[in-house]
């Protein structure tokens, strides 16, 4: 209990839950008669002396029994998912910096400790293992709670910051988990009473307003494609009304989302109609305009660097803020661009006549670091949106992608290919990863800036990177044989974990920080060995 409800609220007491777990299981298989025994033995001052040797040694025959009954036959698909650790373990073969590689191996400690712990372990029956989820969905609930306090309590800059106990990502994960927990739960399916299912599905209301305020694009990305998938699987598998209805409604959303996506696209790429050939030359004040017409960059439809007065832009700023003009935003982002940017985006000249035309809510937004009148007007989900193809924008003409998170993405995923095309065989190894990046940005002459740059961002890359594409096969394989063996593939609570861990996968190092690798292995020994039955809907 107290693991599942770590998860979400504490690294630290995940740590904590992990050893109490592997305390618990390496005293159930102590003898503990013969330890009364040995103790009744001996008088104290002896026992003072002998007592830790032997706890050390029941500790070890402890031990040997618990890899006794985990490593048979019958426990393969726990044994294959439990190789991952191995893989790393081997990978010290090829590593030379085993500083880094002790700690990465501390790091994937789950991956070992777990599977060993929920195979050993009686399985959860039906009751046990719905509260066990019910406790999970309630501390995600705490956890949306005090991120929301935090968000309308302190002064946020970023919105990453709301999310203080593990990183945002991770937590849209589990708020995806447990949106997939409450929709078993409202069927009916568990047991629960009428009033209990409309709770459930206030719940999963509240989780998918959370991701939408929290504007967790990755998130809700993942969260899409995985009710996609079980939909897509379900209306399969049950053919009647309600899966044709479904079967419509999911054919529907992708051509909805991307009319959507496209408008946005629209919004970033229009250009409003200026004659280059006809533009003032001067400010009101006198003052000569520079006119960059070679530079096509647009906000709100508005050429950014045309009619710009650097000088008169300055002084009229400093005049109404305290934020200096040759100075950064709250964003710590350089805040003359800002400024220049967000004027852009309200049609106005960048010079004292403009600056006189804002208003004090907008220099609040350029000293917080908004580039745009979009970004106050809109939805959180719009202008995360909207940033992200600005970004794309901006890579495709600059080729430098320093500081837009998207668009890093693709630079990182290019480095690594270039990693692997040098060791394709067993990669770099276990501790070698950031010595490799950082070597290979360098020969590559990367654009980003070294605070920027950052390793695969990609789980499947990451992996072949470390090991080549041994270790991907290896990886595959571990992902793959334990749920067809088992025959959990054909189990909801897995299915729906597995397809979000997949997605994860593609955009984010999953199991490369304690928070994600402990997600991973928690939720995968559980589903796969944890539990006695099935679950189907």
């Amino acid at each position: 209990m107290l693991m599942i409800i770590s998860i979400p609220l504490s690294r630290f007491m995940m740590s904590v839950a992990q050893f109490t777990l592997s305390g618990i299981m390496i005293l159930e298989f102590m003898s503990l008669d013969n330890a009364r025994k040995f103790i009744g033995r001996y008088p104290f001052y002896i026992l003072i002396f002998i007592i830790i040797p032997a706890a050390i040694y029941w500790t070890f025959e402890s031990l040997v029994q618990i890899f006794k009954k985990f490593f048979r036959k019958e426990n393969l698909p726990a044994i294959v998912f439990l190789s991952l650790f191995i893989l790393h373990l081997i990978g010290l073969l090829f590593t030379v910096d085993f500083d880094y590689a002790l700690k990465d191996l501390r790091v994937k400690l789950p991956l070992f400790v777990l599977p060993i712990v929920f195979t050993v372990s009686k399985p959860l029956n039906r009751r046990q293992f719905h509260s066990l989820m019910l406790f999970f969905v309630g501390a995600v609930l705490a956890g949306t709670f005090i991120s929301t306090f935090i968000l309308f309590t302190q002064d946020i800059v970023n919105l990453r910051e709301i999310s203080i106990f593990i990183s945002h990502i991770r937590f849209s994960l589990l708020i995806s988990i447990a949106i997939f927990t409450l929709a078993y739960f409202a069927t009916g399916q568990a047991g629960y009473g009428r009033l209990l299912r409309m709770l459930f599905l206030v719940l999963i209301a509240w989780f998918g307003i959370y991701m939408v305020i929290s504007a967790s694009i990755t998130g809700l990305v993942v969260l899409f494609i995985a009710l996609f998938v079980i939909a897509v699987h379900y209306t399969l598998k049950k053919r009647n009304l309600y899966s044709r209805i479904a079967t419509v409604i999911l054919l529907l959303a992708p051509v909805i989302i991307l009319v959507f996506v496209m408008g946005i696209v629209t919004d970033v790429y229009k250009m409003n109609k200026v004659d280059f050939s006809d533009l003032d030359k001067q400010t009101a004040r006198g003052t000569l305009y520079w006119h960059d017409t070679t530079n096509l960059q647009t906000e709100n439809g508005h050429f950014v660097w045309i009619y710009v007065a650097t000088d008169e832009l300055r002084e009229a700023w400093n005049q109404r803020s305290e934020y200096d003009f040759d100075g950064l935003d709250s964003k710590e982002q350089i805040l003359k661009y800002t400024l220049i940017r967000f004027m852009s985006s309200k049609g106005l000249r960048k010079d004292a006549a403009g600056v006189e035309e804002l208003t004090d809510s907008d220099i609040s937004l350029v000293e917080g670091g908004e580039a745009s009148i979009h970004y106050h007007e809109r939805s959180v989900f719009y202008i995360r949106l909207y940033k992200i193809i600005w970004e794309a924008q901006q890579y495709l003409r600059t080729g430098d992608p320093s500081g837009h998170s998207a668009m890093q993405r693709v630079e990182y995923w290019k480095t690594s290919s270039l990693i692997i095309g040098q060791h394709r065989l067993f990669g770099v190894g276990t501790g070698d990863m950031n010595i490799a990046f950082e070597r290979q940005y360098e020969l590559m002459n990367s654009p980003l800036k070294p605070e920027f740059r950052w390793r695969s961002h990609n789980q499947f890359l990451s992996i072949t990177v470390g090991f080549g594409f041994i270790g991907i096969i290896w990886f595959m394989i571990a992902l793959i044989y334990p749920p067809v063996k088992t025959r959990r593939f054909t189990d909801y609570f897995y299915l729906s974990f597995f397809v979000i861990m997949m997605v994860s996968m593609v955009s984010e190092d999953t199991i490369e920080t304690q928070a994600g690798v402990t997600i991973f292995a928690f939720f995968t020994s559980l589903f796969l060995f944890g539990k006695k039955d099935k679950t189907s809907i």
